[in-house]
C-alpha cells in the first residue's frame, strides 16, 4: 500500500474540511437555528475540535504539534469553504436574487449594522433605499423591506423572527411578546387584553391622573425657566407604567430622579438598536454568563418587581378579588396554571420586563414628539387649548378623560405625531411561511425570508398621504380623508395591525390625551430657544424604538399670561 505523504494528508484534510463547510451551509441555509443557538453552536464546535485533536493523537499517533497543525488546516479549510459558499450563494443564487437593493446588503446584515452605527438613524437609510430601488428592497441576505400597503395584512400575519427570541432558546422560558408560536401567543395574550382593556384602564385612571398632576406641578416649580422636557416625560411615563402595571407610583417625578435601572435600559436599547439586524450577536452577549443575562441589572430589577408583586398577592390570599393592575392579571393566570398563563416563572419574569419596556420606553417618545410639534406650531396649540377649554370651562378642576376622549383636534395631534414619528420606525420583522406569500399579481415573496414594513417610510409616502412631510392634524378630522389629505388610511399603523397589534394601544391613547389636554389647560408652551426647535429632529435616533433627544422648553401658567 502506498504511503500517504504529508502533502497528500494535508490535501485530504483541505478537501474533507471544504466538503464539511459546504455541507454545513447546505443544512443551515433555510434555518434560523444559528441565531437562536449560538452558544450551543460554539460549545459544539469546541467539543468537535477537541475530539479531532484527541483522535489525531490517539488513533493516528500524531504528535501534539502535528495534531494542532492538522486542526488549524481543518478549521481554515472549513471556514474558507463555508464563507465562500455563503457569499457566492447569497450574491448570485439566493431565492431573493431578483429583488433590487445595495449589493453589500446581499452578502451580509453587517451592512445594516454599519449603516446604523454611523448615525443611529436606520429609518433614514430605509427611506433612502426605497427612494432608489422602489417598493420592495433587499436589505439583507434573506430580508426584504416592503412599502406596498397591499402587503400589510399578509405580512403582519406572519410569525415573528428570531430577533424576539433573545432571552432563552426554550419556548417555555419566553414571555408573551417573545414567543414565536402563533397559538401560544394567541392564548397568552388574553390576560394582557383583560388588564389593558378599557374597563380596567378606567379603574387605573384616578391613580394615573394623580401622577400626571405631580408632573404638571413639578413643571410649575421651574417658574417658566428652561427645562429638558424629555427627561420629565421619561419619568412621567415610568411612574404611570408603575401605576398601571404594578399598582404603585415609583416616585421618579417626586424625587425628580430617574431610576438607575431605567437608564441602563436606555443604554441596552441603544445596543439592541445597533445590533437589531444580527440577532445571533445579541444572543451571544445577552446569554454570556456574567454579562448579558436578560439585560443584566435591568433584568434583575424587573425580576425583583415581579417577585415583590407576587409575594404581596400571595400574602393577601384573596382569590376572588379582581386584579388591580396588569401584572396582577398575569400573575393570576400564571398561578392558575392554565394555557393563558406564563408556563414558567422565567416566562413570567420576561412578561415583567416587557411591561416595563413597553410602558415606559414608547409613550415618552410619542409625548415628547407631540410637544415638539405643538411648540413648532403655536397656532395649532392655541386651537387645541380652545378645544379643550370648550369641554373643561373650569380648567383642570373640570377635567376628565371622558370629556376629552372624542375631541377631534386632540386625537388629530396624537395621530399626526404618530404618523410622522412612529414609535417603532424600522418596523417589526416577520418570517414568511414556507410556501411564501403572493401579494399582488406582480409580487411573490418566497418562503422562509424575513420581511419588514417600515412605518417611518410608509407614513411619509405621498401615495398614501397628501403633503406627507407636513404636520397637519386636521387631516384626521372628519372631512380630511374626503379632501384627499389621507389617500389610504390602511398605510397608518403606528401600533401594528393583526394578531400582533400593540395590546397597550388604548392605554397609550388614554395617557396621551390626558397629558396633552391637561398641559393645554394649564400652560402656554414655547421652545427655550430657537436652536432647541431647530436641533430636535436632526438629533432623533432609533434604538428599537424612536428615541427623542433632549428638548429645552418653557412652560408658563396660563393664569400668569392672562394677568
Amino acid at each position: 500500500m502506498e504511503a500517504i505523504t504529508p502533502e497528500k494528508q494535508k490535501a485530504n484534510l483541505w478537501l474533507a474540511s471544504a466538503i464539511a463547510g459546504l455541507a454545513f451551509h447546505a443544512c443551515l441555509q433555510f434555518s434560523d437555528i444559528l441565531d437562536v443557538l449560538i452558544w450551543q453552536m460554539i460549545t459544539g464546535s469546541v467539543i468537535a475540535a477537541a475530539s479531532i485533536f484527541y483522535i489525531d493523537i490517539k488513533v493516528f499517533q500524531s504528535s501534539p504539534l502535528d495534531a494542532a497543525k492538522d486542526l488549524a488546516v481543518s478549521a481554515t479549510g472549513f471556514a474558507l469553504s463555508l464563507t465562500t459558499s455563503i457569499l457566492i450563494y447569497r450574491a448570485f443564487f439566493h431565492r431573493l436574487r431578483r429583488f433590487p437593493g445595495p449589493f453589500a446588503a446581499r452578502l451580509t446584515k453587517l451592512w445594516s449594522v454599519y449603516k446604523s452605527a454611523k448615525s443611529m438613524k436606520y429609518f433614514l437609510v430605509l427611506e433612502d433605499v426605497h427612494k432608489k430601488y422602489g417598493d420592495v428592497v433587499r436589505t439583507g441576505p434573506r430580508e426584504l423591506s416592503v412599502t406596498r400597503v397591499s402587503a400589510l395584512p399578509q405580512i403582519t400575519a406572519c410569525r415573528k423572527t428570531v430577533f424576539y427570541q433573545q432571552s432563552h432558546w426554550k419556548q417555555s422560558e419566553l414571555g408573551m411578546l417573545e414567543t414565536r408560536d402563533l397559538e401560544d401567543h394567541r392564548r397568552r395574550r388574553k390576560p394582557w387584553e383583560k388588564g389593558l382593556g378599557l374597563t380596567e384602564i378606567a379603574r387605573y385612571d384616578a391613580a394615573m391622573q394623580d401622577t400626571i398632576g405631580v408632573f404638571l406641578d413639578q413643571i410649575a416649580c421651574e417658574r417658566g425657566q428652561r427645562i429638558n422636557i424629555t427627561e420629565w416625560i421619561a419619568m412621567l411615563a415610568y411612574d404611570i407604567m408603575g401605576v398601571v402595571s404594578f399598582g404603585q407610583d415609583f416616585g421618579s417625578l417626586r424625587a425628580a430622579k430617574e431610576v438607575h435601572a431605567i437608564k441602563q435600559l436606555r443604554d441596552t436599547m441603544r445596543s439592541l438598536g445597533l445590533l437589531f439586524s444580527v440577532p445571533w450577536v445579541i444572543n451571544f452577549f445577552s446569554n454570556m454568563p456574567g454579562l448579558g443575562g436578560a439585560m443584566g441589572p435591568f433584568g434583575a430589577y424587573c425580576k425583583r418587581l415581579v417577585s415583590e408583586k407576587r409575594k404581596m398577592l400571595m400574602e393577601k390570599k384573596v382569590e376572588t378579588t379582581t386584579p388591580a393592575d396588569v401584572m396582577s392579571w398575569l400573575i393570576q393566570a400564571f398561578e392558575e396554571g392554565g394555557p393563558t398563563g406564563a408556563p414558567t416563572l422565567a416566562a413570567l419574569h420576561a412578561d415583567g420586563r416587557a411591561l416595563v419596556i413597553a410602558g415606559s420606553d414608547t409613550t415618552y417618545g410619542a409625548l415628547t414628539n407631540a410637544l415638539f410639534h405643538l411648540a413648532s406650531n403655536p397656532a395649532i396649540y392655541a386651537k387645541l387649548q380652545a378645544e379643550v377649554d370648550s369641554v373643561c370651562p373650569d380648567g383642570e378642576a373640570s377635567f376628565s378623560h371622558e370629556k376629552v376622549k372624542n375631541l377631534p383636534l386632540l386625537d388629530g395631534v396624537i395621530n399626526e405625531t404618530l404618523r410622522l414619528k412612529p414609535p417603532v420606525p424600522n418596523g417589526t420583522p416577520r418570517l414568511t411561511p414556507p410556501e411564501g406569500l403572493q401579494i399582488d399579481d406582480d409580487l411573490y415573496i418566497p418562503g422562509n425570508v424575513h420581511v419588514v414594513m417600515p412605518p417611518w417610510v410608509m407614513h411619509r409616502d405621498e401615495r398614501y398621504f397628501e403633503k406627507p412631510l407636513e404636520f397637519i392634524p386636521e387631516r384626521w378630522i372628519l372631512g380630511g380623508e374626503k379632501a384627499g389629505m389621507i389617500k389610504d388610511r390602511n398605510a397608518f399603523f403606528p401600533f401594528q395591525i393583526g394578531m400582533f397589534h400593540c395590546a397597550g394601544k388604548q392605554l397609550a391613547y388614554w395617557e396621551m390625551r390626558s397629558v396633552l389636554a391637561r398641559l393645554a389647560l394649564r400652560y402656554n408652551i414655547r421652545f427655550a430657544s430657537a436652536q432647541d426647535g431647530k436641533d430636535y429632529e436632526s438629533k432623533l435616533f432609533n434604538t428599537v424604538t424612536l428615541s427623542p433627544p433632549p428638548l429645552g422648553m418653557c412652560f408658563r401658567p396660563r393664569k400668569e399670561a392672562k394677568a
